[in-house]
């Protein structure tokens, strides 16, 4: 056995003991995420209350942190191991 194979085979049994991943959770964040993407977008470009700016600045934060979790939710990973 090469080296090389020891750190895969170290890698492959300590993913096994961490469990599997809760993927109903995953889809449930992922589900609030862009049901509160849309309503905030669709909110933000029917908006014409001139008076409520707090109402306003919050649709916009909301729309601003949805956006940016799905960013980075779906980025790339890349290792770095060149």
């Amino acid at each position: 056995m090469t080296d090389n194979d020891y750190h895969i085979e170290d890698r492959l049994e300590t993913a096994r003991k961490a469990g599997r991943p809760n993927y109903a959770l995953r889809r449930m964040k992922f589900a609030i995420a862009v049901i509160g993407l849309v309503v905030s977008v669709t909110l933000m470009l029917t908006w014409h209350d001139s008076w409520n700016m707090a109402g306003a600045l919050l649709v916009e934060g909301v729309y601003l942190a949805t956006a940016l979790w799905l960013v980075v939710r779906f980025a790339p990973r890349d290792g770095g191991d060149d």
